[in-house]
């Protein structure tokens, strides 16, 4: 641990020295513990704590560099910005008066970073080497606390050369309980601090909160510093990405949001298909949802009928992933270039819907995007999370810019090789002939791919799933085949048959809200629409949908009792039943 401090504070015991404060840690458990009693080898008081070791110094200053020098358009702007609150911290507060909060969790990891980096920096120009103080850092320890989650702060204090504050109980007890430990070092001194926290925008306590805050009344005097109040939980997960920054394990096993062993469990917005594992903290999509895996409203748990512990519930969450066979929500991915610059007319995504309305599938979600990995796989990493079927369309041949099966290993976290089966399919295709260098790309596919052939399809070309995501090819004609293939053979459909009404209008769409209104208020479970048309017998198309055709006739005769005599046109000069497909 080289000279990385800890310090174990049960209440203000100054003229103690570290090796008796220490023995607090018989009641931490895992690695913390271990490493506390590691440490506690001198008498020190925290204010005599050696200098930072060079190593760490220059590591940190090192990072500062890197961090400034951030050229991510998104990353480096807030980067910088946050260096600079933590800049003024330690130029108003001074390098031994500004204390992070660090319990081991992602945002604890951003702070932490970001003020070596900024002590460093100022320390640089400023303190000779053998004066340079440590980062300072606190830990609230709580009994129900992860052993990794212990490990990992131990771990991440020695390698930084830290120096560490530990208290048992709340923030609150702890805070106090250090400000009376460091005004009895300075022998009665007015001690005055800052404290570095990791709150960001959306947390239940950052209303009202800027990058300088006062502590509330009913809490210790201190001052927050906030620099990462405006990040999300997306800019928290590129910074540790981008940097290679280390972080405990347990966010690679599908946990997003740190508590305690009684109220956290992996966010079922990760979980694979299969229910068999979880996708890690970075992959989660929606950031909405970054909590999902944290319980509600903790409760003492009852015992199971075996007498073990009972599990704590999640907060609710996403709705639960369905298998591909009893698969209710659907999403397309639309991809090419030609088709945002409407070089080629779209016509997979209008197809598609229709056909899988007509099989009672609920289509939540079309998007179009470039030819460009990172862009599809982001897309597909959104569907794939939130819904039970996606569809990509286009990108798959043999070209640079045929990405999509690059961009969906990507999504789901696989790798990508060479698939023999899909090899063997292809060189059937072409009549036994060895594999070109363009087929051979054609053959890699993402680890664990499903090649899916209907009985007695007529094509060769095996349809390749991914988990939930079906791959298709873009040219319409391939994308029709395939897809009625799918829905076919591989979906039930499981939504009730929806079932439409239309009233065609003679008046303008303003002229019908009040009625409307009324109607949707009377049939909440049903969709009403009303669309803007420019004909010369009619203004207003109304449509309405649902899953009880009783309620879909009762709302359709309300609706039309509400109308003017005349307003209701019987027979509409144009066909107008594209408009309940």
């Amino acid at each position: 641990a080289g000279h990385a401090t800890a310090v174990v504070g049960a209440r203000p015991q100054m003229g103690v020295g570290l090796a008796r404060r220490a023995s607090a840690s018989a009641r931490l458990r895992g690695g913390l513990a271990l490493a506390l009693r590691a440490l506690a080898g001198a008498e020190d008081e925290p204010a005599l704590a050696p200098p930072q070791l060079e190593a760490a110094f220059a590591s940190a200053l090192e990072l500062h560099a890197r961090f400034s020098a951030c050229d991510c358009p998104h990353l480096g702007p807030p980067l910088r910005e946050a260096l600079q609150v933590l800049g003024d911290a330690f130029r108003l507060y001074g390098p031994s008066g500004v204390l992070g909060s660090f319990n081991g969790g992602k945002d604890a990891v951003v702070i932490l970073h970001l003020m070596r980096a900024a002590l460093a920096h100022y320390q640089h120009t400023t303190t000779p080497a053998d004066r340079r103080v440590k980062p300072h850092l606190i830990y609230f320890h709580d009994p129900r606390e992860f052993d990794e989650v212990e490990a990992f702060v131990a771990q991440t204090v020695a390698e930084t050369d830290a120096q560490l504050f530990v208290y048992e109980g709340g923030i609150v007890e702890g805070l106090r309980t250090h400000i009376e430990m460091q005004q009895a070092a300075s022998g009665g001194a007015h001690c005055t601090f800052a404290f570095v926290l990791g709150t960001r925008q959306g947390d239940p306590n950052s209303k009202g909160q800027t990058a300088f805050a006062p502590s509330s009344s009913w809490m210790p005097p201190f001052m927050r510093v906030n620099p990462i109040l405006e990040w999300d939980y997306g800019l928290v997960w590129r910074l540790l990405m981008e940097f290679e920054l280390p972080y405990c394990n347990l966010y690679d096993h599908g946990y997003t949001s740190l508590g305690t062993r009684d109220d956290t469990l992996p966010n079922p917005a990760l979980q694979s298909q299969s229910g068999a594992g979880y996708s890690p903290a970075h992959m989660l999509c929606d950031f909405s949802l970054e909590r999902a895996g944290r319980v509600s409203k903790p409760k003492p748990p009852k015992p199971a009928a075996d007498g073990a512990p009972a599990r704590p519930q999640p907060a609710p969450g996403p709705e639960p992933r369905r298998t591909i066979e009893n698969a209710r929500t659907a999403g397309l991915v639309v991809i090419g270039d030609e088709l945002l610059k409407a070089k080629v007319l779209d016509t997979n995504t209008a197809y598609a819907i229709k056909e899988m309305r007509r099989r009672s599938l609920d289509v939540r979600r079309v998007s179009i995007v470039r030819d460009k990995l990172d862009d599809i796989a982001r897309e597909v990493r959104v569907q794939s999370q939130a819904l039970d079927l996606v569809v990509t369309s286009g990108g798959v041949g043999p070209t640079h810019d045929d990405v999509t099966l690059r961009a969906v290993a990507q999504a789901l976290g696989r790798s990508i090789s060479f698939n023999k089966e899909m090899a063997a399919q292809i060189r059937e295709a072409y009549g036994g002939a060895p594999l070109s260098a363009e087929q051979e790309k054609m053959a890699m596919l993402p680890e664990g791919a499903r090649l899916r052939m209907p009985p007695g399809a007529a094509s060769k070309w095996p349809i390749v799933q991914v988990e939930n995501v079906f791959v298709l090819p873009g040219v319409p004609a391939f994308f029709e085949a395939k897809l009625d293939l799918i829905l076919e053979h591989f979906v039930a459909g499981g939504l009730p048959p929806v079932h439409t009404r239309k009233l065609v209008l003679s008046v303008v769409e303003g002229e019908i809200v009040r009625a409307l209104n009324e109607v949707v208020a009377l049939f909440p479970a049903l969709q009403l629409g009303s669309y803007p048309v420019n004909e010369t017998d009619f203004k207003t198309v109304v449509t309405i949908e649902g899953e009880d055709e009783v309620q879909v006739e009762a709302a359709l005769k309300a609706l039309a009792a509400e109308m003017r005599p005349g307003t209701v046109v019987r027979r509409p000069s144009k066909n107008l039943e594209h408009m309940l497909n």
